[in-house]
């Protein structure tokens, strides 16, 4: 098997995995949400110290921690992961998912208009279309339908701050949500010790699911770090649909949530922006072939 098969089935698990997250978490429904997020910080952070040992041993590591200066951007990711995370959990908690599934369909268009104000970016027709449409959407779905899907875009919108941050970064996602996780642990720890029950206060069950958190947060990462190794950038953008689509299926046809009259403007227009985004990407991509193509050097006979 070839390295972009391997780097393509690992992509395939990983956004599987987090598909599978409404199911997951709704497992834990007994639990406050913000109780499960300090648990997942501390429980996520444990488990990243063993694989990263591991990986590089004590000393690697902390020269790799060393190396690292941009600790102002870590500070920023860490807060948009750690409100993404607890809207998350919220939104499976509170029967919401569709909403979860509206928001990480928004991810890439909202990382069009994140890359266009902010880095400087020029999409093409095609993505700058999709940004309008999305923003029109959601504007519609609010007016017409007084419906404004608060969590959707806190997801969209930490979530497409959290890549940019990443973006920016020079290290790569292990080390980065090791660190990120790293920065909570003490806030979490005192909280932990101090504000909220204990993980054995749990139900046997229950602490089984609390414990799991940690793998299913890291193992699907390591997955996703795999694929970015052994695929290009523009096919693994197409797998991230994976998660969103499958969040949208568990909501309608296990979880019952109805597709009422505001949810279907918003997917609607949501979906139409993905197709003109998918368009955008591929055209952005042909033409890189194209160019790619244009500059090689012929090879000698």
């Amino acid at each position: 098997m070839n390295s972009a098969t391997l780097g393509s089935l690992a992509a395939v698990f990983s956004y599987s995995v987090w598909g599978f997250f409404p199911v997951f978490f709704k497992q834990l429904v007994s639990v406050a949400p913000f109780d499960l997020l300090i648990w997942r910080i501390l429980i996520s952070f444990a488990v990243l110290l063993i694989v990263l040992l591991l990986r590089f041993r004590i000393v690697g590591l902390l020269r790799r921690i060393k190396s690292i200066k941009q600790w102002g951007l870590l500070a920023g990711s860490t807060l948009m992961l750690s409100i993404n995370w607890f809207v998350f959990i919220y939104a499976v908690e509170s029967n919401q998912v569709l909403q979860s599934s509206l928001g990480y369909f928004l991810v890439p268009i909202f990382n069009v208009a994140l890359g266009m104000f902010i880095l400087k970016e020029r999409p093409n027709r095609f993505k700058l279309a999709a940004v309008a449409i999305a923003s029109v959407g959601m504007l519609a779905t609010f007016i017409v339908a007084g419906f404004f899907p608060s969590i959707a875009i806190t997801l969209g919108v930490t979530f497409g701050i959290y890549g940019l941050f990443r973006k920016l970064a020079d290290f790569d996602s292990a080390l980065g949500l090791f660190l990120e996780t790293a920065i909570l642990v003490p806030p979490a720890l005192i909280v932990a010790l101090v504000f909220i029950e204990p993980v054995t206060a749990a139900a046997p069950a229950t602490q089984i699911w609390i414990y799991l958190m940690g793998v299913v947060t890291v193992v699907p990462l390591l997955g996703m770090v795999f694929a970015a190794r052994r695929i290009p950038l523009s096919s693994l953008a197409f797998f991230q649909y994976i998660t969103p689509t499958m969040h949208l299926i568990f909501a309608v046809f296990v979880f019952n949530e109805v597709l009422s009259t505001p949810r279907l403007i918003a997917f609607g227009t949501t979906l139409l922006a993905v197709a003109f985004w998918i368009m955008g990407t591929v055209h952005q991509y042909s033409i890189q072939s194209v160019s790619n193509h244009g500059t090689s050097k012929p090879k000698p006979n």
